[in-house]
């Protein structure tokens, strides 16, 4: 089995993490194939609206710290950096459920989603600077936007871990479901949305986003020159080594 199922149905195009024995943690071909379903999803008219997930347990972990060693993303042409400008630039509505943890890029890339449903136990953190490295996925720029600079810079300055009320209450994701019903929230809203006038709809997020996305593009750029510098830094190197050592 793939450690991304993907699955179509009623205008949904649903996109798992799974590969739930290493806590959905990313490897290098995962954003590959990540990257080719958002392309697929993007061309394909069938498909509406993309549903992004884990399982109940776990969204995902971010990166995978062994694979991302043995495979360092060393341009703008690395699989990591494909995906990201692969799905900051997609038009159609995306929606995430997320419950566990949502590491690093697991809580990024919800700044790119259009809908974000969690369960009660979801666990946000964006651990850049306790690993050495910078923010990544326009965080740097999106999350101010989003939360407010004070609270932007408590979680990306600290890399705290937050619960699911204090990222709702912020304004992160829209709304907190049981552990049982947050998927199904979002498949629900997702089939929703799917059903309305797909032009309207694209049109909409189009004229939300186009304000932004420029400088989304921009920094996504400036924070990957930055992050792929502190890859090299002997701080990264000593967390990773940490890492391992546990």
């Amino acid at each position: 089995m793939s450690d991304i199922n993907i699955n179509t149905a009623q205008g949904v195009m649903e996109i798992q993490f799974n590969r739930p024995d290493k806590k959905n943690a990313i490897t290098e071909q995962m954003y590959k194939e990540l990257t080719a379903a958002f392309i697929n999803a993007r061309k394909n008219d069938a498909v509406q609206v993309v549903l992004m997930s884990g399982q109940k347990s776990c969204f995902t972990a971010g990166n995978d710290l062994a694979d991302f060693m043995q495979h360092p993303p060393e341009d703008d042409d690395a699989p990591v950096f494909q995906f990201l400008m692969t799905m900051a630039d997609f038009p159609k509505p995306v929606i995430a459920a997320v419950n566990g943890a949502a590491v690093g890029i697991g809580t990024t890339l919800l700044l790119h989603c259009d809908l974000v449903f969690c369960g009660e136990n979801a666990k946000f953190q964006m651990p850049f600077v306790n690993l050495g490295l910078v923010p990544e996925f326009a965080s740097s720029y999106l999350l101010p936007l989003r939360v407010g600079h004070a609270k932007a810079s408590e979680w990306l300055l600290t890399g705290k871990m937050f619960g699911a009320h204090e990222a709702k209450e912020a304004g992160l994701i829209n709304e907190v479901y049981s552990d049982e019903t947050f998927f199904s929230a979002a498949l629900q809203q997702a089939q929703g949305i799917a059903k309305l006038p797909t032009e309207s709809v694209r049109i909409t997020k189009k004229l939300m986003k186009q304000t932004y996305m420029s400088k989304t593009l921009q920094t996504i750029d400036e924070e990957g020159a930055l992050f792929r510098k502190r890859l090299e830094s002997d701080d990264f190197k000593n967390a990773v080594s940490a890492f391992f050592n546990k």
